[in-house]
């Protein structure tokens, strides 16, 4: 699952509604005491995919039938939106906005098997209003909201079956949401109630956050929530997550003193709590570093990443031990969809172990070439509930080239290749490298 539009929501605030930032202003006007934002985006993808599932074909999610092992596929989206807000006062404003999304599936459809040609529609994405009081703002509706890098919580939507899009996935909102915010500087804090589509799992989310900037040197963060079930389990949801209690603390862009270069980045959460029969007993982490060498030419960017989702070793108890990823984002390479072929196809943040390298280097000011090479390991000896004899699962590397040609165009071009090891042998009984070629761009206005 991609969980936001593709390289076009990169945030430079953390944990605040999206509902409450500007980015990438469009046509702005005011009048009187009413000033507001018309805005649109358009985004489109070619992928083209060989030996699908490690030569095992592509399964369509509807069907059940074989696709195949060559799977090319084109989607389209155009987001068209509005930002409003009318002063009152001077410290006092109401707010209102909204967007529509049209997106659609051409080709054979996704390599998962998660739309067909033509899927597609025209709907409602951002519908909201609320108001801003000093320091506080209150909205409620359908809307983004994102806390910390997405790890747990940043999208609200799956984008499969009619939706379209899948690997786009320009829908994002949450429905039914509402967000209390304080914002104090350095301080910044959030109540919020969150409900996902019926695709993700029809699930609410209430609780709240916490971030902390410390002189420029680290943001630190926790979040607590509460996980309602708003529909019955199903086939294509069959995860238990009522009554499910989610905590997360994490240190985000911290500077280490005298190394001004290196970035660290690290978040740990559990999942507990009880609910539809099964205890809740689940854990994610993972730690990141980033040097830049910012003397040397091409300023070659190098990292690491380590990341856990625990597994279930038993699968026949009442307690769940495998991690939820509930409504993890997109924001950049790898985060929070780790591997563009694992990610979207084999692995989707739970029962897995993950290595990664990354290096990029930055040709010019619009150009960027970069590598990561990621190791996949289960953390428990089961694939989907089929039983494994070997952890090892797969290696996924990619190549990218992005270029911002202009303020409002953005394009990326990525060859993936990933080779399967003994768990990815035994579950699909194939060998062969299942890559991918992308070619993706946006425009914003």
């Amino acid at each position: 699952m991609v969980s936001m539009t593709r390289f076009s929501r990169t945030l430079l605030a953390l944990g605040l509604p999206l509902t409450t930032q500007l980015a990438w202003a469009g046509y702005t006007f005011e009048d009187g005491n009413l000033k507001g934002e018309v805005n649109l985006t358009a985004g489109g993808a070619a992928v083209s995919t060989r030996n699908v599932n490690f030569g095992g074909g592509r399964v369509d999610m509807r069907s059940g039938k074989n696709g195949g092992t060559k799977i090319d596929w084109q989607e389209f989206y155009v987001k068209p939106g509005v930002k409003l807000e009318y002063a009152v006062q001077p410290d006092f404003s109401l707010l209102a906005g909204g967007s529509l999304v049209g997106a659609t599936t051409l080709g054979d459809g996704d390599a998962g098997g998660f739309t067909r040609r033509s899927d597609g529609k025209v709907d409602t994405e951002e519908l909201y209003g609320g108001f801003r009081a000093g320091e506080w703002t209150v909205t409620a509706g359908r809307q983004n909201y994102m806390i910390g890098t997405g790890f747990i919580v940043m999208d609200g939507n799956l984008d499969q079956l009619k939706d379209g899009a899948y690997w786009l996935a320009p829908r994002t909102a949450f429905k039914d949401s509402a967000v209390i915010a304080w914002d104090h500087g350095a301080l910044k804090a959030q109540a919020f109630s969150l409900g996902t589509d019926s695709d993700l799992g029809d699930f609410r989310m209430s609780g709240a956050n916490l971030d902390y900037n410390l002189d420029d040197q680290v943001t630190l963060g926790a979040t607590a929530m509460k996980v309602k079930a708003m529909g019955p389990i199903s086939r294509a949801s069959p995860r238990h997550r009522d009554g499910m209690l989610v905590y997360n603390v994490r240190a985000l862009n911290a500077k280490v003193p005298g190394i001004p270069d290196l970035t660290l980045n690290a978040e740990y959460a559990l999942e507990r709590g009880s609910g539809e029969g099964v205890d809740y007993d689940a854990k994610a982490w993972y730690g990141q570093a980033d040097y830049a060498f910012n003397t040397l030419p091409l300023t070659p960017i190098i990292g690491y990443r380590y990341a856990s989702f625990s597994g279930d070793g038993n699968l026949t108890d009442n307690r769940q031990e495998a991690w939820e990823s509930l409504s993890k984002g997109f924001v950049d390479w790898s985060t929070w969809l780790i591997g563009d072929v694992v990610g979207n196809y084999l692995l989707f943040n739970s029962n897995e172990n993950v290595q990664q390298f990354s290096l990029k280097t930055h040709l010019n000011e619009g150009l960027t070439l970069g590598a990561i090479h990621y190791q996949f390991w289960l953390d428990e000896k089961n694939y989907m509930g089929a039983a494994v004899s070997d952890r090892r699962f797969a290696d996924e590397s990619v190549v990218f080239l992005d270029w911002a040609a202009s303020k409002s165009l953005s394009t990326s071009l990525s060859y993936n290749w990933v080779k399967p090891m003994a768990a990815a042998k035994q579950v699909f009984g194939d060998d062969k490298k299942f890559s991918a070629l992308e070619l993706y761009f946006t425009y914003r206005y």
